[in-house]
């Protein structure tokens, strides 16, 4: 039987779904300074599990896709190859000035910004290509070759190339390719109008800085994973998910490693819109979480839409390629309470991580997690915890929350661990105010799927919070993202910047773009090995009205603009977009700036199976009672635990109570209930009186 293994490597767990006839989920511990560690002990765990070996399990799978913090953890941890910048000259500030101002501009005590790549290593080459690709002052080649001697000399170990026109005319940065390879053969670089082709200089000279910096490291990363998954026997096809949630292979993410920036959380949203479809939500409104033991990260689809952006930042700095719209915060299991100077508490964004981890992880942490409030209220079974991997210490949780929190504020520990809680559900629920109420979406409207291990005991506290009716946490909820990883689909972007006018549309110029990324789509496609009747083309433009700063990204009504009849519905679509987003239409022209392609392989999912096994009620399920501390039940209070697992379809669980699944613990209110959907997956239903 063939084998299919998505993993996702988070900052504490690393968790896998296996997909064999049926599906099934574990979890591993993260290994910080080696990650090829943690997935291979936990393909040791899986293949314990299933009674066979890694090499026989790994010669049986003929799919391994993965979701990987290499290349975000490089940037935030100053860990990227030390990088040198070639540009125009006179525009060596480009990276240190940006778009100008900082990230919060009134905030006096913020620094601003350290430039990606410093001016040190910036050096500027003459040339001038104008706006309509001409060519003002041709390549001075001489200088060129002086400045990459220079940066040989500085010791860089990769180089970016961005020149101001490139998007109008690359033959400056293609020349640069040419001369770079000639003098310095081994040196890897990256141009920005392959790179992320926008019209803005900064944002394209930050996605190349990045790309090219991440090409060592990620070059030396994933050729580790690869090579030891073939020694250990993998023939199949190895797969990794780029920032727009989809999967492509190893040497489209190898080219372009900046597409790596947010691989694995752009994993979740899809996820959720699979779980929702499965339970039978025709709206297709979802807000999907994932608290996992570092982060907590959120998204929103709407109508089965989940946006996307170009404005992902890491580590302060821009990489600028289109990604899925994920909010991430740091509030995770590991996030660690302090209380401050002027008595107040906080929880995160610090986290314990997975070495030491939480204090009752026995490691070695003496600092207090969310993780330890919850073992201190008593909502968690200390043993079995990670699917039986820890064993944690409630003793070692109550110390340290007593220490750090209860005897600084001069509260009880119950009360302590609660006001833990408190805090960083509304830091959760702050966040997906910011990508709902905020842009003037009603949270009301949308269901609630669950993920993360952390995630359940949380999440009716939080729909409560936003007035959210149903939450949905599916058996799958522990490993949410490597299960959006096992059922994303093959999927890679590809741009063109052409600027033109609706006023002076350049139909001829256009057809040749769009021609040109369908063919390199196609090109793609055929790489993946993907069937004619599971792929997908979809066009789309960044237009604006003339004399906007800020343009929209418009999906073509058709896949050619070739005659006028075409332009007017493009037009029209884009009236209609503009109104949508601003309430607002305009007489005005509209301008076309980027043209851009998203090819897609459609996978089959198979996973949904009904459960037929109904039960007459939850009783048979009840595995004992446990007490624990509930402010909102009054305190102290003896509440039913329930196996999750034997729950029947239709079963219903009356709050307070909790659900105790293999990776995830799910937390019923007192205002609530839950039932077990023939889906397998519970849903949680909160009183409306209770908002």
């Amino acid at each position: 039987m063939s084998i299919e293994i998505a993993v996702d490597v988070g900052g504490t767990f690393t968790d896998f779904v296996v997909r064999a006839g049926g599906i099934a989920a574990y979890k591993s511990s993260t290994t910080p300074l080696d990650i090829a560690d943690g997935i291979f002990n936990g393909l040791a765990l899986i293949a314990r599990r299933r009674g066979t070996t890694t090499a026989e399990l790994l010669a049986a799978t003929s799919s391994f896709a993965c979701g990987t913090t290499v290349a975000t953890n490089a940037i935030l941890e100053h860990k990227a190859a030390r990088t040198g910048l070639l540009i125009t000259e006179g525009f060596r500030d480009t990276l240190l000035i940006r778009e100008g101002g900082k990230a919060d501009t009134y905030n006096i005590y913020m620094d601003y910004p350290e430039p990606y790549i410093p001016r040190s290593l910036t050096i500027g080459v003459r040339e001038r290509i104008n706006a309509e690709g001409g060519i003002e002052t041709p390549l001075d080649e001489a200088g060129a070759r002086r400045a990459i001697a220079e940066l040989k000399s500085l010791g860089v170990e990769a180089v970016a190339v961005s020149l101001l026109w490139s998007i109008a005319n690359p033959a400056h940065e293609l020349r640069l390719a040419e001369l770079l390879t000639e003098e310095w053969p081994e040196i890897p670089f990256s141009l920005g109008h392959q790179v992320n082709p926008a019209l803005r200089e900064y944002r394209r000279t930050s996605a190349v800085a990045i790309d090219a910096s991440l090409k060592p490291v990620v070059q030396r990363r994933l050729a580790e994973i690869e090579t030891r998954l073939r020694a250990n026997g993998f023939q199949g096809v190895l797969t990794f998910v780029t920032s727009n949630g989809g999967r492509t292979s190893a040497e489209e993410v190898l080219a372009k490693p900046v597409y790596l920036c947010l691989s694995g959380p752009s994993a979740a949203p899809h996820a959720g819109s699979v779980i929702a479809r499965t339970e039978g939500i025709a709206h297709g409104n979802v807000i999907t979480i994932d608290m996992g033991g570092t982060s907590f990260d959120v998204s929103i689809t709407t109508g089965w839409d989940t946006p996307t952006h170009r404005e992902g930042v890491i580590g302060g700095h821009m990489f600028g390629v289109p990604a899925v719209d994920v909010r991430t915060i740091g509030a995770g299991g590991g996030s660690i309470a302090r209380v401050d100077a002027g008595g107040f508490a906080h929880v995160g964004p610090a986290s314990a991580g997975a070495y030491p981890g939480p204090a009752c992880y026995g490691r070695g942490g003496t600092l207090p997690t969310v993780t330890d409030a919850n073992l201190a209220l008593g909502l968690i079974e200390p043993a079995g915890f990670a699917d039986g991997q820890i064993t944690l210490s409630r003793a070692a949780a109550e110390t340290a929350i007593t220490t750090h929190v209860a005897t600084p504020l001069g509260i009880a520990l119950s009360e302590a661990a609660s006001l833990m809680t408190l805090s960083v559900e509304q830091n959760m629920v702050a966040a997906i105010e910011d990508i709902t109420i905020r842009r003037g979406v009603d949270p009301r409207e949308y269901v609630l799927v669950s993920g993360g291990s952390a995630a359940g005991l949380h999440a009716a506290g939080i729909a409560r919070e936003l007035g959210i009716g149903q939450v949905i946490v599916s058996p799958l909820a522990g490993v949410l993202s490597a299960y959006g990883i096992a059922t994303g689909d093959i999927r890679f972007n590809f741009a063109r910047s052409l600027f033109t006018s609706s006023v002076a549309f350049d139909f001829a110029r256009v057809t040749a773009v769009l021609a040109e990324l369908a063919a390199e789509g196609s090109a793609y496609l055929d790489r993946m090995r993907i069937p004619a009747e599971r792929r997908l083309l979809a066009f789309s433009v960044e237009a604006r009205y003339a004399g906007q700063v800020w343009q929209l990204s418009l999906p073509l009504p058709r896949p050619s603009v070739a005659n006028a009849e075409d332009l007017a519905g493009v037009v029209a679509a884009f009236h209609a977009l503009h109104e949508r987003v601003y309430a607002i239409r305009a007489d005005d022209p509209v301008e076309f700036i980027e043209w851009d392609l998203i090819a897609t392989g459609k996978l089959p999912i198979n996973d949904a199976a009904a459960d037929t096994q109904a039960g007459p009620d939850a009783s048979a399920a009840l595995i004992g009672q446990r007490r624990v501390y509930l402010k909102q039940a009054g305190g102290a209070v003896d509440i039913p635990v329930y196996d999750g697992e034997a729950l029947r379809a239709g079963n219903v669980v009356a709050g307070p109570a909790l659900v105790q699944e293999r990776l995830t613990v799910t937390l019923v209110p007192p205002d609530a209930t839950a039932q077990r959907s023939v889906n397998g997956g519970l849903i949680v239903t909160l009183e409306r009186d209770a908002f």
